[in-house]
């Protein structure tokens, strides 16, 4: 069977791990094969062309539709979105394990900072969170990745400043121009809007002063980063170096 523009579908082995799956329909994405608008196949028309089962197949759309690629619509299926955005490349970094550092260090910054801001953040501090975050979402609203990567950065430090914890605000001040660059990399595998729900639960667990959920919701975040990551730096490979709370996309 053809994509609507003629393009064969290539056919993959069946032990291919899913990864390599959404590897190729995101080839197929990025070269416009599926244009924007396109309805996708179903999982047993996607698993007959590709050559592998449905289960593995259930996986790919989910993760597709994280990396704001595609759109699940209830009881109308799967539709391809416009995703014109600059492609990730790791030469930002000189390696990827250096992207791989950064991602563990801000994970261990973030995590402890959400539970203590949680406890800890004064009125203002929880002002200057919100505000921030509206400001990312309009950069979103506008398809500004380079200015959402920006924000998103205020946005986080703020998260530290309502710590309380001096200690923490003044490592995550030495991150912007390598946070800017990174975030970059990551919304070339997908748009922000598909990273803003996980930003809503944090600050809403802050708000409520709920520490635990705080952490969680940071977790979340992560696990959406790590998939990103993944496709980043090798389709067919987890990160080595992620965090174990992180990795757990499946």
């Amino acid at each position: 069977m053809n994509t609507p523009t003629g393009t064969p579908l290539p056919r993959i082995a069946k032990t291919t791990l899913v990864d390599e799956v959404i590897a190729v329909m995101r080839k197929i994405l990025r070269e416009d094969a599926w244009p924007p608008g396109t309805k996708l196949p179903s999982e047993q028309g996607l698993g007959r062309q590709l050559g592998v089962g449905r289960s593995t197949i259930r996986e790919a759309p989910r993760v597709l539709d994280h990396l704001g690629m595609v759109e699940s619509r209830s009881g109308l299926g799967t539709y391809v979105l416009d995703h014109g955005l600059p492609d990730g490349r790791l030469d930002s970094f000189e390696t990827p394990e250096a992207l791989h550092a950064l991602y563990d260090f801000r994970h261990m910054l973030e995590v402890p900072a959400a539970r203590l801001a949680a406890k800890h953040r004064t009125a203002d501090q929880l002002n200057a969170i919100v505000t921030t975050w509206r400001d990312c979402g309009r950069a979103a609203e506008k398809h500004n990745p380079i200015e959402f990567a920006r924000l998103d950065y205020r946005f986080h430090l703020s998260i530290m400043q309502a710590s309380r914890n001096h200690f923490l605000a003044q490592a995550y001040r030495g991150l912007e121009d390598a946070f800017v660059n990174y975030l970059n990399l990551i919304l070339g595998h997908g748009p922000p809007r598909s990273m803003q729900h996980f930003h809503d639960k944090v600050i809403l667990a802050i708000k409520r002063g709920d520490a635990e959920a705080a952490a969680r919701a940071v977790n979340q975040n992560f696990r959406e980063t790590d998939a990103r990551l993944r496709l980043l730096s090798n389709p067919a490979t987890p990160p080595p170096h992620a965090p174990t709370a992180a990795r757990r996309t499946r």
